[in-house]
């Protein structure tokens, strides 16, 4: 077994989306974020919007996603099932509307340890949702995203 070997980031297990973020502000970025209504996503979708980024929630239960973002500025939620290409197809060009860039993708969402379900293509609910849902999403979401050069100053 190959020993690991610490980084040496100066972030631990108790470190906060917040703690990462540090004093950078977003004002100006548009972030797409799935699975940011619950979780590791959710405190990632409160920190990025809190240093300003306008933060784009893709939600499997949008009902549940503005209950739980409920008094979170900077903060739009829009229908997303990832086991479901179609709705990853709309999403995507509903993200895509406006002249707005998407300056971060964050791929967060994704189900574990779910009784045994196919999604509509035959593929396995976790396989088609965690892998080949978070990948078409990438693709489709990239089709305009902003080079690493066009960030706001």
């Amino acid at each position: 077994m190959t020993p690991q070997i610490l980084l040496g980031s100066g972030f631990g297990p108790r470190t906060t989306a917040s703690d990462v973020l540090g004093d950078r502000r977003l004002d100006g970025l548009r972030v797409v974020i799935t699975g940011g209504s619950a979780g590791v996503g959710l405190e990632t979708t409160r920190a990025l919007a809190s240093a300003g980024a306008h933060v784009r929630v893709g939600a499997r239960s949008p009902a549940k996603a503005e209950a739980a973002l409920a008094g979170v500025a900077n903060v739009e939620i829009d229908s997303l099932d990832l086991a479901d290409p179609t709705s990853i197809d709309a999403f995507a060009a509903r993200t895509l509307a406006g002249d707005d860039p998407v300056h971060i993708l964050l791929n967060n969402a994704g189900i574990m340890a779910v009784p045994l379900s196919r999604d509509a293509r035959g593929f396995e609910s976790q396989l088609a949702t965690n892998h080949l849902g978070l990948s078409s999403s990438r693709r489709a979401c990239g089709r305009r995203s902003s080079p690493r050069e066009a960030r706001p100053s």
